[in-house]
């Protein structure tokens, strides 16, 4: 894994009534971070093409915590209040966008260019015809 999930519970001071569960299930809050850091390596791996075989570097793995966090943000927000009153005629759901540019932007050192369009490739036949 990118991080682990102690790293993210101690950064954000999460407690199982972060999300709904009784007070003392840690275990099952843990495997929902680490389901959502597994969730937001994936996300990372697809957007890079770069599999981090080798050391993962400190600025993704800042990123994925960063990722990881906007994702449970959504998730709370999205459970407490789903609906956000933006005057009185108008009201909007919560932006479900965690992938933010800013997070591209720090990954972009990181992308493996791929293209999945073939080159044109030219055969030039030799018949011993003039």
């Amino acid at each position: 894994m990118m991080i682990d999930v102690d790293t993210v519970v101690d950064s954000f001071s999460l407690k199982p009534g972060n999300f709904k569960l009784a007070k003392d299930d840690t275990e099952k809050m843990e495997g929902l971070v680490e389901e959502y850091i597994s969730q937001c390596e994936d996300m990372i791996k697809k957007y890079t093409n770069n599999k981090f075989k080798d050391e993962v570097p400190l600025t993704v793995q800042n990123v994925c915590l960063r990722l990881v966090s906007n994702m449970i943000t959504f998730i709370i927000q999205r459970r407490d209040t789903p609906i956000i009153k933006v005057n009185d005629w108008n009201i909007t759901t919560v932006n479900s966008e965690i992938f933010t540019s800013d997070l591209k932007d720090d990954l972009e050192p990181f992308v493996i260019p791929h293209s999945s369009r073939s080159d044109r490739i030219d055969i030039l036949a030799i018949t011993g015809e003039d």
